[in-house]
């Protein structure tokens, strides 16, 4: 059992890590819904309420204890297929200069790989032990290099990576309660063309800003259930605060100097790689899953989840001593709001090995028509999903689940009023186009099945 649960963690810690290589966010704001298989199908509804996938410690530990198993591994791999582009209406320099001619963005988005890790341990009849590898934030957008938005964006990563040990006890029979620690590891490159850039041997023409950080938070949960057909749960991740520590590069580039007697004179600053830091803070979230059996096939369910993305209002950046490298910025404005997110969905047990789901959900995004840059166009959108278990033998269990969001159309205006509005860099104005499929395998497998309840009639 020892050398078992030993494999079982060694190889999800391999899995989970391959996230930080293969992560694109198709959630409000950069956060990563898809973390389950299982949910996908139902579009995540009901998730903080528990059922048979263990991947809802990731919304809610204290769905553990409904695990009667003695030791569960579940692993899960989302394919994200997304297209996004962006076509501009208007684009000017700071002298003016028309940039629509440098055309569109091209495919800002990249199909990605989301792998998730799950693994409960039960220690008594009470007690469950837990651990979740995932990547809850994470972007990846990418235009053409030479493009007419290119003064706002170029190359966008965010990557994360998360191993959280968790606890679950079940208090009496309709109470249960869970906690854990997030130890996460964050990493961001930010990239976008600089004004008056001169190329320099291999150099870009760009400033560049990247960095990273590991630090910690804590994720709590509660689940509830007032008759044996429903169960409400409660679960809650804590905001993180990401110390950056990093540098920036900002290419050479031409510009004047008045020297009297002599006037404006045209000099050449060399290309510099400053180090910088900063502090990001994650927001925290809140869902309440409910799972209702309406008859012993058909269970309704649902999800109400708020994340305090308007802690993103602004990132102050500190080069050290400050002040003395000309062009690197020294805020970063979002100005985001709150994101919502809402699902229902149903889940059928057609037999005793398949099951069937369904779900539909509404996303409000944090980002607004005030606020939204080239680098992630986001906006409002809407989920349809369906899903299947199929329970291959007593022990193990594949998922597959099928997701497709639809977009609100999108306008991007970067011109005063946007708080990313730079009168160094120029106006944007345009359109974004986006569509999004999203595809999941989950395998589950329960090394100790709890024996089946046998009743003589």
């Amino acid at each position: 059992m020892r050398t078992s649960f030993k494999t079982t963690l060694l190889a999800g810690a391999a899995i989970g890590a391959i996230t930080l290589a293969t992560v694109g966010a198709q959630a409000g704001g950069f956060a990563i819904h898809e973390q389950s298989a299982y949910f996908q199908g139902s579009v995540f509804a009901g998730a903080a309420a528990g059922g048979p996938s263990i991947s809802s410690m990731f919304w809610n530990p204290a769905t553990m204890t409904q695990q009667p198993d003695k030791l569960v591994n579940e692993s899960n791999y989302t394919a994200i297929l997304a297209t996004s582009n962006i076509t501009p209406i208007t684009a000017t320099s700071i002298t003016g200069v028309n940039l629509v001619p440098l055309g569109p963005s091209g495919d800002i988005s990249q199909d990605a790989i989301v792998p998730a890790s799950y693994v409960t341990y039960r220690l008594t009849d009470r007690l469950v032990f837990g651990v979740a590898l995932n990547s809850p934030f994470g972007l990846v957008t990418s235009p053409n290099t030479f493009w007419a938005g290119q003064f706002y964006s170029r190359d966008s990563r965010v990557h994360s990576f998360n191993a959280t040990p968790m606890v679950a006890y079940q208090v009496n029979d309709w109470l249960s309660v869970g906690a854990g620690m997030q130890i996460q590891y964050f990493k961001v490159y930010l990239e976008n063309a600089f004004p008056g850039a001169i190329a320099v041997g291999n150099q870009p023409t760009s400033l560049i800003l990247r960095g990273s950080s590991t630090d910690i938070g804590f994720t709590a949960g509660i689940t509830l259930t007032p008759t044996p057909t429903t169960t409400i749960g409660i679960g809650f991740r804590s905001a993180i605060s990401q110390s950056i520590q990093g540098d920036a590069f900002r290419s050479a580039f031409a510009t004047t100097v008045v020297i009297p007697p002599f006037g404006p004179i045209p000099v050449v600053v060399p290309a510099a790689t400053p180090a910088i830091q900063t502090t990001i803070t994650l927001p925290e979230s809140v869902s309440l899953g409910v799972r209702q059996k309406v008859t012993n096939q058909l269970t309704l369910l649902g999800t109400l989840e708020w994340t305090n993305w308007s802690r993103l209002n602004s990132v102050d950046l500190v080069t050290p001593p400050p002040g003395t490298v000309p062009g690197i910025p020294a805020v970063l404005a979002f100005g985001w709001r709150d994101g919502w997110f809402g699902s229902v969905g149903l889940e059928y047990q057609w037999n005793p090995q398949l099951a069937l789901r369904f779900g539909v959900a509404y996303e409000e995004s944090p980002i607004t028509d005030t606020t939204r840059t080239t680098r992630l166009p986001d906006n409002n959108r809407w989920w349809v999903g369906a899903g299947l278990t199929y329970n291959w033998s007593q022990n193990f269990s594949i998922e597959l689940g099928y997701s497709h969001i639809f977009v609100k159309d999108t306008a991007i205006n970067i011109v005063p009023g946007n708080p990313s509005f730079n009168p160094l860099l120029g106006t944007f104005v345009g359109t974004a186009d986006t569509s999004i499929d999203i595809i999941s395998l989950g395998l589950r497998y329960r090394w100790n099945p709890a024996p089946a309840l046998v009743t003589k009639g």
